[in-house]
């Protein structure tokens, strides 16, 4: 075995087996796929309840409200002798009621209403009691200009628009599938950071211990460097495939335990609106489940997904973790690498902020340059390569070059770090300056 292949089985023997990287192999997915369950969790929890009381002086909502104890929002009528001012004493002094709505005379013409709360009501309250208004003015308008109400909704459409691709049909909306490529940037930013951070801690750890002396008295410094990144690399590779199983199977098991609980809740769907006779039943939870699977199962090319992660993953790790083991060999300490940290963060940072907007827009100029530039195309591209690829996606010949691209890059980074190893390695004692670093490469 070559002593690139000895340094590389030595790295990744020793952090496979060490109880840190069992643990977080195991219990890193469970936290993940447990702080989303918590999060909804939390969500349903906070999903507060209203008694609402109810002022109507232009007389729209006369009729057509009903009360309902099992919805989160009770409506009920002030009485007909209070003025708008005593069913403001009515809600201070009533412990019971949270919200008081008020309908002003002129409201179709002033087009506000008034929402008086004691503790500010959710968002969704207040789009609900929103759509009471407007449903009710919409009914009002109908009947006093005595138009047919069922002609009325026939010509009333919402259209919902497909975005297809003309070379092919079956490609459309695939904007959606973009964020299935947020979550594989997301990962790829996350494990490139995280197995990168390791090769320069690790590269300090044995300079700091002169573990490395011994060492580099019998293996070249570059041997050394790239057995290090290749054999984290592995690791992190490792993990990330026990990561994918283990939330893949959680992810699947909760989707069926959600599906089973919603088919016995069906019988006790209420409508979301109020207003009887006007909306459409909302479609159900398993609707949504179901459509939620037949995308993930049917709409996702998961074998390209996967295959060009491990790529762009693989690249984007050695040009980063190589860089980063230069900047190990360069300091003495993990606190004097800050001011070379900060630059190799800014391409990763500046990716994911840019990804909405690569989402918006996957055919600007923008979301091809930051897809081809190595620093920034592992995490880019993904989102771009989640949209298809072919005619109306990513091309194929950008996908190629965004790789030899980020390849090259690679072994021009291995390069410089390789120049700065060699001399930052043994160095002990001062604090390098980009200047010093930059006469290192050109020695």
């Amino acid at each position: 075995m070559s002593k690139i292949g000895l340094i590389i089985k030595r790295e990744y023997s020793t952090r496979v087996k060490k109880k840190s990287f069992i643990i977080m192999s195991i219990l890193g997915p469970l936290l993940i796929v447990g702080f989303l369950a918590f999060t909804v969790y939390l969500n349903k929890k906070d999903s507060n309840s209203y008694k609402i009381l109810m002022v109507d002086d232009a007389h729209i909502l006369n009729g057509k409200i009903r009360n309902n104890s099992k919805e989160k929002y009770e409506l009920f009528w002030a009485p007909e002798d209070k003025s708008y001012e005593e069913a403001q004493e009515i809600l201070k002094k009533d412990k019971s009621f949270d919200i008081l709505l008020y309908i002003p005379s002129n409201i179709t013409y002033s087009k506000t209403a008034k929402c008086l709360y004691k503790s500010i009501p959710s968002t969704a309250a207040q789009k609900h009691l929103t759509s009471i208004i407007n449903e009710a003015i919409e009914l009002y308008k109908i009947e006093i200009n005595e138009i047919d109400e069922e002609a009325y909704r026939s010509i009333k459409t919402k259209i919902n628009l497909d975005v297809i691709d003309i070379g092919n049909a079956e490609n459309k909306n695939i904007q959606r599938k973009a964020y299935v490529g947020y979550v594989f940037a997301f990962l790829i930013y996350i494990f490139i950071f995280m197995y990168a951070v390791q090769v320069m801690k690790g590269v300090i750890e044995e300079k700091t211990n002169r573990i490395v002396e011994v060492i580099i008295s019998s293996v070249k410094s570059f041997h050394l460097m790239m057995g290090k990144i290749i054999g984290i690399g592995l690791v992190g590779f490792t993990q990330f495939i026990i990561w994918i199983t283990v939330i893949t199977f959680l992810s699947i098991s909760i989707l069926l335990s959600t599906s089973t609980e919603k088919n016995s809740l069906n019988s006790d769907v209420i409508q979301e609106n109020v207003i009887t006779g006007t909306n459409p039943v909302l479609a159900n939870s398993n609707e949504k489940i179901d459509q939620i699977s037949q995308f993930l199962l049917y709409e996702i090319d998961w074998s390209n997904m996967f295959i060009f992660f491990a790529i762009y993953f693989i690249g984007g790790y050695l040009i980063y973790g190589s860089l980063m083991a230069a900047i190990g060999s360069a300091v003495n300490e993990e606190t004097d690498t800050q001011q070379f940290m900060i630059p190799l963060t800014i391409p990763l940072i500046f990716s994911l902020t840019m990804i909405p907007h690569v989402i918006d827009n996957p055919s600007s100029s923008t979301a091809f340059w930051l897809s081809e530039i190595p620093f920034t195309s592992p995490l880019i591209m993904m989102v771009r390569i989640a949209m298809g690829i072919g005619e109306g996606g990513v091309e194929l010949w950008e996908i190629i070059l965004s790789i030899f691209l980020l390849f090259t890059t690679f072994v021009f980074c291995t390069w410089i770090s390789g120049k700065i190893y060699k001399t930052g390695i043994l160095l002990y004692g001062k604090k390098p300056s980009y200047r010093d670093i930059y006469k290192w490469i050109k020695s």
